[in-house]
């Protein structure tokens, strides 16, 4: 298999496309037109432009899947919150990609996860490392809430197979305002999709988490909580209890998509467990209900959890990223995928360093790279697909040496 990388930030969508696909086509080599792209854009390009520009460099017959992304990265250039445009292509020369998709996510996602599980299951899909999913974060205006959530897709994905496969992908929106953007679907574009591609013919799928935190608090219990909304932790007020532990410092209003609570750990204060935490991000605050309102509706009565504090430290990233190539063995590295929350930006996140330089420096031209700023994260963790906040996922694809 080859796999080639292109980036672009023109403003102008069929020239941005053009150059993200003549970079790519050029690293991937070999002959012929490519079988499948992954291409990502910021909501300021047209989606449809852009697809048949990138179509006019690697083939009208490729297939092209993806959607939007905040930003997008690849082993030389980053950038997010502009014009900014990612794209992978694949030769596969003997391997292969098996794409299922449904609709529906605004009208329910757990359905939508069920009717994509019947039909994986239909399929014969089993549970190897080799999957990614993809999934439009943002329901249209008048659908009610803003967003669409991760967990009970994977429920209901879990509920139509029969079990719930080793899955690793992203929520995908195109900025940070929320705009809707269409999806690719292979071969056209839809909405409020969700998306599996099962790589095949001896292609290998994994990834380890990198959440950027460390657990800064003893452990707290939800004890009351509804939907997205936690009322109650240890049996008092939710905002008042979470107020007495951040102090004046921390403002009520500075908590929306900075508060952070980390389900799972070691249970030691202040040890960082990446393979064994769950990050979910304060959405919003209501002060005539005293709920602490979460991006998903992940967290629920009875849930023992962290405050999470973001470390100023991104060395761990070269850890995490040389810990990912040492553990394919035998196995040779073909491309590189990092899937990190729009909120880790650093402009966003007012830090000081960008996640995204790391990753780049830690891969160092052992595999082509592309990486999406995200609204969501999906992997496994603690041996169970899980969806999450405000983490980095690095996923590499390889084949047989």
């Amino acid at each position: 298999m080859r796999a080639g990388v292109g980036f672009s930030d023109n403003p102008d969508t069929g020239t941005a496309g053009i150059e993200a696909g003549r970079a790519a086509l050029a690293e991937a080599g070999g002959k012929g037109p490519c079988d499948l792209a992954l291409l990502f854009s910021t909501a300021r390009h047209d989606a449809a432009i852009l697809r048949e520009a990138v179509l006019s460099v690697i083939g009208n017959s490729a297939l092209v899947v993806g959607g939007g992304a905040v930003g997008a990265m690849t082993n030389r250039r980053y950038g997010y919150g502009g014009d900014q445009v990612g794209l992978a292509v694949f030769r596969f020369e003997g391997a292969g990609c098996d794409i299922v998709s449904e609709g529906g996510l605004d009208s329910g996602e757990e359905e939508t996860g069920r009717r994509l599980g019947s039909s994986l299951r239909r399929n014969d899909f089993g549970n190897e490392s080799r999957s990614l999913l993809f999934y439009d974060a943002i329901r249209p205006a008048g659908g009610g809430r803003r967003v669409n959530f991760g967990t009970p897709l994977l429920r209901g994905i879990e509920a139509g197979l029969g079990f719930l496969p080793r899955l690793s992908g992203a929520a995908l929106m195109g900025d940070y305002v929320h705009s809707p953007y269409p999806q690719w679907t292979g071969r056209g574009l839809a909405g409020q999709r969700a998306i599996i591609l099962s790589f095949t013919g001896g292609l290998r799928l994994d990834s380890v988490v990198m959440h950027g935190c460390y657990p800064g608090t003893d452990y707290f219990t939800v004890t009351k909580a509804e939907g997205q909304a936690i009322f109650e932790i240890n049996g008092r007020p939710a905002v008042k209890f979470v107020q007495d532990i951040l102090g004046p410092p921390v403002p009520v209003e500075s908590w929306p998509l900075f508060l952070l609570f980390g389900v799972g750990g070691g249970g030691r204060r202040g040890s960082i467990e990446e393979d064994d935490i769950a990050n979910h991000m304060c959405l919003s605050v209501e002060s005539e209900s005293g709920a602490i309102v979460m991006l998903g509706s992940d967290m629920a009565v009875g849930d023992r959890f962290q405050i999470m504090y973001r470390s100023l430290d991104l060395n761990y990233i070269t850890t995490r990223v040389d810990g990912a190539f040492t553990s394919l063995g035998g196995r040779k590295p073909a491309f590189a995928f990092y899937i990190d929350c729009a909120g880790r930006a650093a402009r966003y996140a007012e830090l000081d360093a960008e996640d995204a330089v790391f990753v780049q420096k830690a891969v160092a031209g052992r595999a082509p790279l592309l990486g999406i700023y995200s609204g969501g994260e999906i992997s496994p963790i603690r041996g169970r697909t899980t969806a999450f906040d405000w983490t980095g996922v690095f996923c590499l694809l390889s084949v047989p040496a």
